[in-house]
């Protein structure tokens, strides 16, 4: 529950930031020329136990290629503690390409833009539990069944997402994002316990996802 109060004030915070600077007076481009390449940073997997960095390549003014790489691990379960407290030692990783279409060059104070993903995530976690049944037509005995296993899952998909970015300074943006795809199960037993709407959909079907970074433009 801390981590969710956390996330909640990050996103807070994020959405704060984007709207003081969007009131704010400046120039409709940042600098004259466009830039070529960005560094992204996606900070709410930090409160989750996830990592995760990007780079974009520009390959015309107005598109660009992105490569987003993340890898996720936890003694305590990380994100999945707050699901279910039976979860331990949690690792992940996580692979993200896109191809973006801005509607203005990407030196724009503001620009908005929609990209096709393909991205594919692995997760693996213990999970432990001890179940005590009691049979009381038998004098109230009980039985006691033990649960140690290792639960993965392993999902591929395709689809679009439309993000919105806008510079807090003159080189660094923040960057929104909403949109979904179909994912697809390709290895592993246990797409559905491992699936959390939003962050991190590994269940079969098609599933809105998002995404909150900050991008340095180089």
């Amino acid at each position: 529950m801390k981590n969710l109060n956390l996330t909640f004030l990050l996103i807070l915070f994020s959405l704060q930031v984007y709207s003081t600077y969007a009131q704010r007076e400046i120039s409709s481009v940042t600098r004259n020329s466009a830039y070529d390449k960005m560094v992204h940073f996606i900070p709410i997997p930090l409160l989750v136990g996830g990592f995760e960095m990007g780079y974009e390549k520009a390959t015309t003014t107005k598109e660009s290629f992105y490569t987003q790489i993340g890898y996720y691990t936890s003694k305590n379960g990380g994100m999945y503690k707050l699901k279910n407290g039976n979860y331990t030692d949690m690792n992940g990783l996580k692979v993200e390409l896109q191809y973006r279409f801005y509607r203005k060059s990407n030196n724009y104070f503001k620009n908005v833009w929609i990209a096709p993903f393909m991205n594919l995530k692995t997760m693996s976690l213990k999970y432990s539990e001890t179940i005590t049944t009691y049979s009381y037509s038998t004098n109230y005995t009980t039985k006691t069944t033990y649960i140690n296993e290792n639960r993965t899952a392993t999902t591929m998909a395709f689809g679009y997402m439309m993000g919105i970015r806008k510079s807090v300074f003159e080189n660094i943006y923040c960057d929104f994002s909403l949109g979904g795809g179909i994912h697809l199960p390709i290895a592993g037993d246990n797409h559905e316990d491992l699936n959390i709407g939003l962050i991190a959909p590994y269940q079969r079907g098609v599933q809105l996802r998002m995404n909150l970074g900050f991008c340095i433009a180089l």
